[in-house]
């Protein structure tokens, strides 16, 4: 059997991305300075705070 011919987009593809990558490395994107916005989960239930000052009685 002869061996699968690779697909040259699929290639292609993955060399447009690596370059991508590494202008976003050079440019600083991933050094930690950046962080995702991240909408916070609605299905996990979080209890309201009191009192918003911090303790009442503060004696």
């Amino acid at each position: 059997m002869a061996a699968k011919k690779r697909d040259s987009q699929k290639e292609l593809d993955a060399i447009e991305r690596a370059a991508k990558r590494e202008a976003q490395k050079a440019a600083g994107a991933l050094d930690g300075r950046y962080r995702p916005r991240v909408v916070k989960s609605r299905k996990s239930y979080t209890r309201k705070r009191k009192h918003k000052g911090g303790e009442r009685n503060g004696a």
